[in-house]
């Protein structure tokens, strides 16, 4: 089986190929241009789209805009406080504390769970990009072009403006351009929570009540893999050798809570029996090493596994992995786009906050020079927090 860096390195390479298949052929011509990483489609489809979503349903691209850049401001300011926090959280290992991981296939996730994020990127990526050309083409700003953008495994969509048009507009109308992309991305995180807090009652029309937790992950050389617990088992009960009944007592595990419950409560066993749906019984010694932080817990004890609730499919052809799958979806796309606004909101070179950062200080009647200066200490500000804290995650999760 091919490793995680091999399928990365074909897909390179068939770019490469490609980028010089289409260049020899003369795709350009079609719309189809190819770079050394990725190749973009340009198509006149996509911007007589763009043209008509602009012109129909105005009252409601402008509750969508006004609703979204003010949670885009909630989130902004919220993620920012914490962010300055969150370092201090990490080091005093406090619980409070959340990692910032880069998703790169194979480096810093499995390449199986990069594959995860493609959907969610895609939900946030093309409703990002075709909110700055509805509002590009309500504020009179012309959309040079759009299309398909495809680079190494991920893949999206692209709205370029014409330059000249938005050097000519208003300050206040490119502040509109670019501040809709997060506002509507904040408005997609708002649609994803609810979502994600219907969930039990979505996933219940084909599922049943939990009963069981389903192995979703297992680690190497933790006690669960070498004990030869696999990704799918399911856990229905773990039990203790009772000296006094000179049998093993089992506590049923129903769901996720009542798992974190029972080895709470076995801290000090040094020996569980792990009851499978199937009916095997499998003993193995538990560990005090947390896999997900590498760290060693007072409280709690840990077999090696990720686990979600297991929910018996209502009809035999339904998957079981489709309510771990649904919820996970769901919630990378909610905290993409949670991230999505709050970086693209940052003053960061090349970020719209940058942009709208800049045209506003301009109407604020700010020199140039006294421009560059707020805006320069606040790009690097902002690039240090997102840096320290992307370094600490690194460090204190291992990553």
């Amino acid at each position: 089986m091919l490793t995680a860096l091999q399928i990365l390195l074909i897909i390179v390479m068939g770019l490469l190929i490609l980028t010089s298949l289409g260049r020899f052929l003369k795709l350009e011509r079609f719309g189809i241009h190819f770079f050394p990483l990725g190749l973009i489609f340009k198509t006149e489809f996509f911007n007589k789209l763009l043209i008509r979503m602009g012109d129909n349903w105005k009252t409601f691209w402008k509750w969508v805009y006004n609703i979204g850049k003010i949670l885009a401001g909630i989130i902004t300011i919220a993620l920012f406080g914490f962010f300055l926090v969150n370092p201090f959280l990490i080091l005093f290992k406090s619980p409070a504390g959340i990692g910032l991981q880069l998703i790169i296939p194979g480096v810093t996730m499995e390449f199986r769970v990069a594959l995860l994020f493609i959907l969610p990127i895609l939900l946030v990526l093309v409703p990002h990009e075709i909110a700055h050309g509805i509002m590009a083409r309500r504020e009179g700003i012309e959309i040079k072009s759009s299309g398909i953008l495809v680079l190494v495994v991920l893949f999206g969509a692209f709205v370029e403006l014409a330059k000249e048009s938005m050097e000519k507009a208003d300050l206040k109308k490119r502040i509109k351009v670019f501040m809709n992309g997060s506002a509507v991305n904040a408005v997609f995180a708002v649609f994803f929570l609810i979502l994600y807090l219907l969930s039990p009652f979505i996933t219940a029309i084909g599922y049943k009540n939990p009963d069981g937790v389903l192995v979703t992950k297992v680690y190497d050389d933790y006690p669960a893999i070498n004990a030869g617990i696999s990704r799918g088992d399911i856990i229905q009960n773990i039990g203790i050798y009772n000296t006094t009944e000179l049998a093993v007592v089992y506590s049923e595990i129903n769901n996720v809570q009542d798992y974190s419950i029972v080895l709470a409560n076995y801290i000090n066993a040094s020996l569980l029996y792990v009851k499978l749906l199937n009916g095997t019984i499998i003993p193995l010694t538990p560990t005090r090493t947390d896999p997900n932080t590498n760290t060693n817990s007072t409280n709690k004890i840990f077999l090696g596994v990720n686990i979600f609730n297991y929910k018996p499919p209502k009809a035999s052809w339904q998957s079981v992995w489709f309510p771990y799958y649904w919820d996970i979806e769901i919630l990378y796309t909610l905290n993409l786009s949670i991230m999505a606004v709050f970086l693209n909101m940052l003053p960061l070179w090349i970020t719209d906050g940058d942009k709208i950062l800049k045209d506003y200080l301009t109407i604020k009647g700010y020199n140039d020079n006294k421009s560059k200066k707020i805006l320069n200490t606040l790009r690097f500000f902002s690039l240090c927090i997102i840096i320290i804290n992307i370094t600490l995650s690194m460090i204190r999760f291992r990553w």
